[in-house]
């Protein structure tokens, strides 16, 4: 899904162009004469299985629209590593599912190789701290995709909120993936939930501009939906007025409808995070994405619906657009081009892995320019610590004893708070 959005074309954009033309949308249009020259190249692309061919039909367009270039289809359980061993890349790009970025991660730093992987950089604060570890040991740099950063209405607001709105009090952010994400796209939601999936996003943006650090976590989250999948997909066809056959997925899907995370940062500020991957097909837009900022002087509001491009086209209702994140252009004679913050984000590690390989400078002299595996490793321990605490909550809700429990967050370590624990 990703893929055919944002990473592909954004890839096509780099091998027809290179670089140089991404870099004004990451403020670094001043390395542009640096990278001008600078050839990007897929060389293979690599899938699990290979019943639905998806690999080779990737590898096929891509030769199709650059006949000169070669990129080699290949597939299996551990396939990156057949990448790292027989096409030898410079990077590799990890857009696994989430439960299964840290080994090809790993596996590609032993070999040479930087990374830029899709968020969450991982799922356990354990593995978090092996990646940053093997990096720093071999020098290489990884790169999350954390293209929220980049969107040009949320950074202009938190790159500015702490002057305009003085000390922060509370950030709430809410961001809805749609029902088919859990449903009909991603047969491994059971490996995850809503807020690793997403609420990373967030969490990024609040760590990177507030230069804050998570310190405390409650979280809670509702099984109503996914849980008893086998029923509800019966009755929400009989609404559409379609047969239950048209869900791939029919039998209950054992993940979390939705989780909501309560963070206490060191200054004090509240962060209220709000995710669910079961928003309505019939909802206007593609997801539901808002953050709002409360200072003590002032407050701030980015709301993706709010921004103003709305269509109502016959047979496909009403919808809002954000072409901000993947918008195309073509001119006669061109190609169709990608713009958007979901490019820039890409764009930004592949800058920091050429300066690093072909510029001589070292990641440390990098750090900041691009979302580093360090940065996300509060992320990541926030993401590890909601998942505990809001079964554990759950757990308890369902037994009639309330949501007691809570975290504490250490530099190293997570601290369970369960007054009912042994």
């Amino acid at each position: 899904m990703f893929f055919d959005e944002i990473i592909g074309p954004s890839f096509r954009d780099f091998m027809r162009g290179g670089l140089a033309g991404a870099l004004n949308s990451i403020g670094m249009s001043h390395l542009a004469p640096a990278v001008a020259d600078v050839r990007i190249q897929v060389v293979a692309v690599g899938t699990r299985s290979e019943r639905n061919g998806t690999a080779g039909k990737i590898a096929a367009a891509f030769m199709h629209e650059f006949p000169d270039r070669q990129v080699t289809a290949r597939y299996g359980e551990t396939v990156w590593k057949d990448i790292l061993r027989e096409d030898r890349p410079d990077i590799l790009f990890v857009a696994t599912p989430d439960h299964v970025h840290t080994q090809p991660i790993l596996d590609a730093l032993d070999a040479g190789c930087d990374v830029i992987t899709e968020k969450p950089l991982c799922l356990t604060t354990a593995e978090a701290d092996a990646i940053v570890q093997k990096a720093d040991e071999h020098g290489l740099i990884v790169a999350v995709d954390m293209h929220k950063r980049f969107d040009p209405f949320v950074r202009d607001m938190m790159m500015n909120a702490q002057e305009k709105y003085g000390a922060i009090n509370r950030v709430r952010a809410v961001l809805e993936e749609p029902l088919e994400v859990s449903t009909e796209v991603f047969a491994w939601a059971e490996q995850s939930n809503p807020f690793a999936y997403v609420g990373c996003h967030w969490l990024d943006v609040v760590h990177h501009y507030l230069n804050v650090k998570p310190r405390a976590v409650f979280a809670t989250g509702q099984k109503n939906l996914l849980l008893h999948w086998d029923e509800h997909h019966v009755e929400i066809a009989r609404r559409r007025g379609t047969d239950p056959s048209v869900f791939r997925r029919r039998q209950a899907i054992r993940t979390w409808d939705s989780v909501d995370v309560a963070v206490t940062y060191d200054t004090g500020m509240r962060g209220d995070y709000n995710n669910n991957w079961i928003n309505p097909a019939e909802f206007e837009g593609a997801v539901n994405q808002e953050i709002e900022v409360y200072g003590i002087y002032g407050r701030g509001m980015v709301d993706q619906q709010d921004r103003g491009f709305r269509e109502a086209v016959i047979g496909d209702g009403s919808r809002t657009r954000n072409p901000s994140f993947g918008g195309r252009i073509q001119h006669a004679g061109g190609f169709p081009e990608l713009f958007g913050y979901g490019k820039a984000s890409i764009a930004s590690g592949l800058l920091a892995i050429i300066r690093r390989r072909l510029l001589g400078e070292s990641p440390e002299s990098l750090e900041g320019t691009w979302p580093t595996a360090r940065s996300q490793r509060d992320v990541v321990q926030v993401i590890e610590a909601a998942s505990v605490v809001a079964q554990k909550n759950y757990e308890y809700f369902e037994a009639g004893r309330g949501t007691p429990v809570t975290a504490i967050l250490h530099d190293t370590s997570i601290e369970v708070v369960d007054p009912f624990s042994e």
